[in-house]
């Protein structure tokens, strides 16, 4: 799967170049926008997370060039290609020169842009970019905080830690993630997309999602049980067919049910989080969803054990914690309630109205343990004597 950004200056050269897309045999997710090759530095981020620039400008000049060579500067994995009137030889020379690697001319040969598409296809594919990693939360009851925490934590993922981020929510009661990610309706919902599950490819699965972040879609809940009756686990396994190599994570909020769809999730996961709060009941409900977890064969060492609005001088303490469970948490969330109904109350992530919440840098450390960062390799003096230096790379600035 490749993502392309096709910057456009005519509706018809726009037209030609989606039908072209379309009639290959490469799966790809396209952005399309109108403009002209000088306005791309205000596409900077989006930029940065694409594999395949294609600028089709009838209105390029040298000067225009610039704005090329910028964007292929600053992001390591991108090609460019450039769709123009005739070029002469100085233009071209200088297009070569600014980076662009395809040049091609009106009207497209099909044959030539099928080729250049399965070059960049297999460029992606043997950098192996994505890893695909599963994620799955869920709780033995009812406000333990579960969506609250899976719908940071891929925030977290996606902002903090720049990984391509799938948030989907699987709770057939209430699927509510969304709400806690923007203000904006979703544009469907998983039901509404396994309902037309025979459409599924690249192209509906990107009108279905919520682009809430350049690295953070969502899959926004049923929201209606009756609606989640028709939902099916072949459904979810051609989903994630679809799209798991476009993402480095995928998080599904499983809610407080366990059947055939969340099992499936489950069986794909490298990490189960089991989310409970500081009591009886709460902990009851989460011994009993570990055992259940336990009984349908999953490995311990894939089950997490997270205690939300955990206080330390709480009467259900620690020691009782574990003695209820039979497990040590693998981690503590900390109680910070003005924090956590100021971000639920604006529909916002953590992050972005409290980074400096005890509950944000708790999520950040969750996120580390879930998957942790791989240390820079250490050099001998030697080797660092001898390795050549590194030009600092510049950040592409958008324009305003």
């Amino acid at each position: 799967m490749i993502d392309i950004l096709l910057i456009s200056s005519s509706d018809e050269h726009e037209r030609e170049v989606k039908a072209l897309l379309a009639a290959s045999d490469v799966r790809h997710r396209l952005h399309s926008e109108r403009g002209a090759a000088k306005q791309l530095p205000r596409y900077a981020e989006r930029i940065k997370k694409t594999d395949l620039l294609i600028v089709a400008d009838t209105s390029l000049v040298v000067g225009d060039l610039a704005a090329i060579e910028e964007a292929i500067g600053h992001a390591s994995n991108l090609t460019c290609m450039l769709v123009a009137s005739a070029l002469k030889t100085d233009m071209l020379m200088a297009a070569m020169r600014a980076g662009v690697r395809h040049v091609l001319s009106w009207p497209i040969d099909a044959n030539e842009f099928a080729q250049e598409l399965q070059h960049v296809a297999g460029k992606k594919t043997s950098s192996a970019r994505r890893e695909g990693r599963v994620i799955s939360f869920a709780s033995g009851r009812g406000g333990a905080g579960t969506t609250l925490i899976a719908t940071n934590l891929a925030y977290a993922f996606a902002a903090a830690r720049d990984k391509r981020v799938l948030l989907v929510d699987l709770d057939q009661q209430f699927g509510d993630a969304s709400l806690l990610m923007t203000e904006k309706t979703p544009a469907s919902t998983i039901a509404d997309l396994f309902a037309q599950i025979e459409r599924l490819d690249a192209a509906f699965f990107d009108a279905c999602v919520s682009h809430v972040h350049a690295n953070l879609d969502v899959l926004a809940g049923a929201g209606d049980p009756v609606k989640a009756t028709e939902m099916r686990a072949s459904h979810l396994e051609r989903l994630l067919a679809l799209v798991r190599d476009q993402y480095d994570v995928v998080i599904f909020d499983l809610g407080q049910t366990i059947n055939p769809l969340a099992l499936h999730a489950l069986d794909q996961s490298e990490s189960i989080c089991v989310v409970a709060q500081q009591t009886i009941p709460q902990l009851h409900a989460g011994r009993r969803l570990l055992d259940i977890l336990g009984a349908l064969g999953y490995s311990a060492s894939k089950m997490h054990l997270l205690v939300n609005q955990y206080e330390k001088g709480a009467q259900v303490d620690l020691a009782a914690i574990e003695e209820a469970l039979g497990v040590k948490p693998a981690h503590l969330l900390p109680r910070d309630e003005k924090s956590a109904l100021q971000a639920v109350n604006q529909g916002v992530p953590l992050l972005t109205i409290a980074k400096g919440s005890s509950l944000t840098k708790s999520l950040g450390v969750l996120a580390a343990f879930l998957w942790p960062e791989a240390a820079a390799p250490s050099k001998s003096m030697f080797g660092r004597l001898l390795a050549p230096k590194q030009r600092a790379v510049q950040q592409l600035k958008p324009s305003h």
